[in-house]
Order: structure tokens, then C-alpha cells, then sequence
């Protein structure tokens, strides 16, 4: 009975072992399970390195409307690329000569507006120097004289011929230029829609700008504060040569350096 009675007792540890470790291990493969997904959605909603092209319309708006995002990018470890469409050169009442501040050489028989354009050009490589940037290309159109065809053909070549896959550029406002790479951009969207297309305004600071033309309702305003630094040592260079009125685009104007940038996304 007593030999019995000892072998039931140390029966007792093992039985109860045999029927727990079911639920034991259900328990400890959900804990498993909750933490591998804890680090997927991590892992998704961590920026990864992408290749990364910004369709310009003029010399000064990617420091305008994304000179803090364009080093929040490159941070990151992406390839970013640059298309400047134009060169600014325009002459007007409000679009004044500039000064060659950076003594840019200029042939002796030059017209006012290819001096303008060979120095805005020049500017515009020395802010692609401030940002550490040395993949870039000039198309040199008129001001004012960009198509949306144009645009769609360079965001395709550089879709399909080098694997670019997000693509930022201005809202239509403002000027034709910048509503030539919207509607550029819009053609892209079509027949591209799983690609990523940002906007950014150029007059999202201006009191009195008018409502965006976006492509999206959708947009998030980016804190960029870290990045001012460069992005004001940018402005100082397009200040430098008073591109345009300062009462039309305030390059001093500390909002412009420290202030969040607001960029429309789809996908």
C-alpha cells in the first residue's frame, strides 16, 4: 500500500506536467508571436533607403519647399536625384536681373536673360553642393516655357531606365511651370498609380496664397528644424543674387528655415 501510495505521489508532478504543457505552450508561442509582429510593424513603419527623384520647375524651389525634407531623405540613406526643368531666367517687372555675386563667367555678348540663367544655374549647383548632392540634371527650358509632356517623359525615363520609384515635386500654383509638373506628375499617377508621389507648395508660407492645386487632400506637415541649418546657408545663396523681389520671396525670413514643410502624399 505504501509502495503504492509513493508511486502515486511521484506519478502526480509528471501527470500534471502532461496535461498543462498544451496550454504552456500555446501561451508562450502567442507571447512568440505578438513580438515578431511588434517588429514587422516596426521594421514597415521605419523609413527604408529608396531612390528618390525631385522634379524641379526653377533654381530656389527645392530650398523653398522641401530643403528639410530633401536632408530628412538623404539622412535616411536614399538615393535622391534632381531634374531642374528650367532655368529661371525669366525678365519681368517682378522677375528681376540678378547680381553675379559668385563671379559665374559670362560671354561678353550675353543677353540679360542668359546671364540670369547661367547664374541662377550656378546657384543652384551650389546648393546641390550644400546638400551633398552630385546626382543631378539640367534641362535648361524657358521660364515659363515647360510642358507637362516634358515632365512625364522624365519621370518615366527615370522610372523605367533607373528604377526610380518616389517622385516629389511642386503643387500647380503660382506659374505655369509649376502647373506643368503637376499635370505632369498627374499623367505619371496614371498610368503609374503604385509608384509614391509627393508635392510640396511653394507659397505655403505667403499669407496670401492661393488654395492648393494638390493632387491629394492628403498631406502631413514635417518638422524640420534639425535640418535649418543648411537650408538657410542655401537661401543665403539664391539672397545673395537677389533672384527675384524680396517682398515676393522673403529668403531672410527665419519661417522659411525653421518652419514645418508641407508635403501631399499619395501611396
Amino acid at each position: 500500500m505504501k509502495k503504492t501510495f509513493i508511486i502515486l505521489i511521484l506519478a502526480i508532478p509528471l501527470i500534471l506536467f502532461i496535461a498543462l504543457f498544451p496550454i504552456f505552450s500555446v501561451e508562450n508561442n502567442s507571447s512568440n508571436g505578438g513580438n515578431v509582429t511588434g517588429n514587422q510593424t516596426v521594421t514597415t513603419n521605419a523609413s527604408s533607403p529608396e531612390k528618390v527623384a525631385f522634379i524641379i520647375p526653377h533654381p530656389d524651389d527645392e530650398t523653398i519647399g522641401a530643403g528639410g525634407t530633401v536632408q530628412r531623405i538623404m539622412e535616411n540613406g536614399s538615393t535622391v536625384h534632381f531634374e531642374l526643368m528650367t532655368s529661371g531666367d525669366a525678365i519681368t517687372s517682378k522677375l528681376l536681373s540678378v547680381t553675379n555675386y559668385y563671379n559665374v563667367a559670362i560671354p561678353a555678348n550675353a543677353t540679360a536673360e542668359d546671364k540670369k540663367k547661367l547664374i541662377r544655374e550656378d546657384s543652384f549647383k551650389q546648393v546641390m553642393a550644400i546638400w551633398g548632392c552630385t546626382n543631378y540634371n539640367i534641362q535648361s527650358y524657358e521660364d515659363g516655357g515647360l510642358n507637362a509632356n516634358a515632365v512625364f517623359t522624365t519621370m518615366e525615363n527615370l522610372y523605367l531606365k533607373e528604377g526610380y520609384t518616389v517622385f516629389y515635386t511642386t503643387t500647380g500654383d503660382g506659374n505655369g511651370d509649376h502647373l506643368a509638373c503637376q499635370q505632369g506628375m498627374a499623367m505619371m499617377k496614371d498610368k503609374y498609380p503604385n509608384l509614391k508621389y509627393r508635392q510640396f507648395p511653394i507659397y505655403y508660407y505667403h499669407a496670401t496664397r492661393a488654395a492648393t492645386s494638390a493632387l491629394t487632400k492628403n498631406y502631413t506637415d514635417v518638422n524640420v528644424n534639425k535640418y535649418a541649418a543648411k537650408k538657410k546657408s542655401a537661401f543665403q545663396v539664391y539672397y545673395n543674387i537677389h533672384t527675384i523681389l524680396n517682398t515676393f520671396y522673403p529668403y531672410s525670413d527665419g519661417l522659411y528655415s525653421i518652419g514645418p514643410e508641407r508635403i501631399y502624399y499619395i501611396n
